[in-house]
């Protein structure tokens, strides 16, 4: 809407009272009925004959009371500044939960108001707010997710920032899971906990937000795939071929979103801000319908600050298992998603790795830090040795090799191994003994498919002891008391500013 729009202009204005209990008609000069004949002609016929239009009925005020009215940007701005004083005024816990629930509201319906937040240095109330009562769980999950919508950032928990990148793949996912179990079994640790941020894409995207903020086990996660193979996966040749025809998928898409609404739920991606535990975590997606190419499409469980900016459209306003739906929406196997006004596809069909993603994105977070670890997990590859024919290629060959192209992981591999150092980039993407497509749901090819992970990972064990102990590497005193000098001076400069 536009700037100067009000939201005044939305309201039905009740009709005057007097003018309900008039019963005399209104008179109207000669020289009107010349300027409005369309109008003025019809009364005149009417006073005439002695007949009245009928009355409309007036609108009950309760029902208009009720509406939700869009508000221009002027006005979700006045409101803004309005919550601000609130917040500044007031010292009862739970005034502030109140308030500052009503304030994210605000600020998922319009996240543009966040850059007035910064305008009125509202990250510096939150922050004492935040020390003050740092005793009150439930005033600090609300503080947390006000600071995660105008993108406020605390320092990382490691050395550096960590990142986790996975591939997509279809039922291929049980490859990083293998060495997602490796991890936490030398660690010790949660991989919501090893993490600073955790990308994925397709099969990825159920992963990282399954992980990363469900906080499902590594066992729950493996039980997922079973699904996919016994309620997903499965389908009649007639019936799926029938599908295909009517709506453009094999399977029944409904199924996987029952599935997905059952594990993911409706929760929206920034409340999950609310858990201290819950790294940054994002779902890539592919838009179909800006412009003739694929756009890839970020659905983000945070949000940036005014200033920095992505090269990638997204948004936090979404529900989890909607931005998983939207990541997975596979071309000819599931149904596209419409969310809004847009179409997604699933983001493998442009970005099938996306840690370069991963890695602007991280670094917008934290543009003052440095990678500590940069983790790549790929879904497995295949790569026939048999020499083809000199002559010609099949059409079927053609579309193969199209397809292998779009959906290609190697070369962002490749141009990250070159850039970031040996002992902070690890890719681990086994070669496959057999080609496993992305709805294989056969036991005995997805335990060859564990199989070929395993003697993979065997091989590369010196390759994960390193990685181990990269991650392990926490956070020292001297780093935390810098963080400490760094918040209190930033503090004291808005405060002049």
């Amino acid at each position: 809407m536009g700037e100067d729009e009000d939201m005044e202009s939305n309201l039905i204005t009740p009709l005057d009272p007097g003018s309900a209990t008039s019963e005399r008609p209104k008179t109207a000069s000669f020289l009107n009925y010349l300027r409005h004949p369309t109008s003025a002609i019809p009364d005149f016929l009417g006073s005439l004959t002695q007949t009245r239009k009928p009355r409309p009925a007036m609108t009950s005020p309760q029902p208009m009371m009720n509406q939700k009215f869009v508000l221009s940007r002027r006005k979700a701005e006045e409101m803004a500044r309005r919550f601000i004083g609130t917040l500044t005024q007031t010292s009862s816990p739970e005034d502030l939960t109140a308030c500052l629930t009503a304030l994210n509201e605000h600020l998922i319906c319009y996240p543009s108001c966040k850059a007035v937040m910064w305008q009125e240095n509202i990250a510096v109330t939150l922050l004492r707010k935040r020390r003050t009562f740092r005793d009150n769980e439930e005033l600090q999950s609300a503080l947390r997710e006000s600071m995660a919508l105008i993108g406020f950032m605390d320092p990382v928990k490691g050395r550096g920032i960590r990142v986790l990148s996975i591939d997509g793949g279809g039922t291929r996912g049980v490859v990083p899971l293998q060495v997602l179990k490796i991890l936490e079994a030398e660690t010790g640790r949660k991989i919501h906990e090893l993490f600073d941020y955790i990308c994925g894409v397709s099969t990825g995207a159920v992963l990282a937000f399954m992980l990363g903020l469900a906080h499902f086990s590594l066992e729950e996660c493996s039980e997922m795939y079973q699904r996919f193979g016994s309620e997903v996966f499965r389908q009649n040749p007639l019936v799926g071929t029938v599908k295909m025809g009517w709506s453009h998928s094999y399977y029944n898409t409904e199924t996987w979103e029952k599935i997905l609404r059952e594990k993911m739920g409706t929760r929206i991606l920034i409340e999950t801000a609310r858990d201290e535990l819950s790294p940054k975590v994002s779902a890539v997606s592919a838009v179909v319908n800006w412009g003739t190419s694929p756009k890839a499409f970020i659905f983000r469980n945070y949000n940036h600050k005014p200033g920095s900016l992505s090269r990638y459209a997204g948004g936090s306003a979404c529900q989890m298992w909607e931005a998983v739906r939207a990541s997975s929406a596979a071309p000819g196997y599931f149904q596209e998603f419409p969310l809004q006004s847009d179409i997604h596809q699933d983001g493998g069909i442009i970005l099938n790795n996306p840690c370069a993603l991963a890695i602007h994105e991280s670094r917008l977070l934290w543009p003052n830090q440095p990678f500590q670890c940069v983790l790549s997990l790929g879904t497995g590859r295949f790569d026939n040795v048999k020499r083809g024919p000199a002559t010609s290629t099949s059409l079927r060959a053609k579309i193969s090799n199209l397809i292998s192209s779009a959906t290609d992981t190697e070369g962002v591999h490749t141009l990250l191994d070159d850039l970031l150092a040996p002992d902070v980039y690890f890719r681990f993407n086994p070669m496959l003994s057999a080609m496993v497509s992305l709805d294989e749901s056969r036991p005995q090819a997805l335990d060859q498919l564990r199989r070929d992970t395993h003697n993979y990972l065997e091989r590369n064990r010196p390759k994960l002891a390193q990685l181990c102990l990269v991650l392990g590497a926490e956070r020292s005193a001297a780093s935390k008391t810098k963080d400490w000098m760094n918040e209190r001076a930033w503090e004291m400069k808005q405060r002049w500013v």
